[in-house]
């Protein structure tokens, strides 16, 4: 199979270069937006898996990662709004924590007034996430390519 194009004019030179350039932006756009979408993915699976830390389940944390696509220069974003977001990206340093009158849990031995805490790992959820997605690039941008162009 063969297809020919006969260009006999410059004006329709420009006119193919211009739709090709507008598709071809298309496909930039998308590509970018399956990439934000699959961050999202992997990010919620990472907080849901049992075998992976932070293994948070579907709680809060979980409810709060979106993603959301910029359509201007191609720019994803993926966010959670949840208060322990910085603490679970980040993690901690070792703190003290005092209860308004005393602490205590299952498996204490008697109430207390401080706990010294550890400090929290980083688990670099969102991180994560957006560069696993973005070796996935080549692929998606593929992808979209033949969707586009086919």
């Amino acid at each position: 199979m063969a297809k020919i194009l006969s260009f006999n004019s410059f004006e329709k030179i420009k006119t193919h270069f211009l739709g090709l350039s507008k598709r071809v932006k298309n496909v930039a756009r998308d590509t970018a937006r399956a990439l934000t979408l699959h961050a999202e993915k992997l990010a919620k699976e990472r907080v849901q898996s049992t075998t992976r830390k932070p293994n948070m389940g579907k709680g809060n944390y979980f409810r709060s990662i979106k993603s959301e696509f910029l359509n201007g220069p191609f720019t994803g974003k993926l966010e959670s709004n949840s208060p322990l977001a910085g603490i679970i990206e980040f993690g901690s340093r070792p703190h003290i924590i005092r209860g308004h009158k005393l602490l205590f849990w299952p498996g204490a031995k008697h109430p207390v007034k401080e706990v010294k805490h550890p400090g929290t790992p980083a688990f670099r959820v969102l991180g994560s996430a957006i560069e696993e997605a973005a070796k996935d690039s080549e692929k998606v941008f593929e992808s979209v390519l033949k969707k586009n162009f086919n």
